[in-house]
């Protein structure tokens, strides 16, 4: 994995979870551990590999 940095993400508060944008899967998906520790430990992190979607779902957040 090159980098921690954190790929885009948004949080969903009722949820407790933090929606990842990751399009590829292993080995990038191995760095989820470490980006939740910015997180509340009761969070889950969550995958969306497909762009559309996961932009689509960011703007419906303030519908949770």
């Amino acid at each position: 994995m090159r980098g921690s940095s954190i790929p885009p993400h948004f949080v969903l508060g009722k949820k407790k979870q933090v929606v990842f944008h990751i399009p590829g899967g292993f080995p990038v998906t191995t760095g989820i551990p470490i980006w939740m520790k910015s997180f509340p430990a009761d969070y889950k992190g969550v995958i969306i590999r497909c762009e559309e979607t996961f932009y689509r779902t960011r703007e419906g957040k303030s519908e949770e």
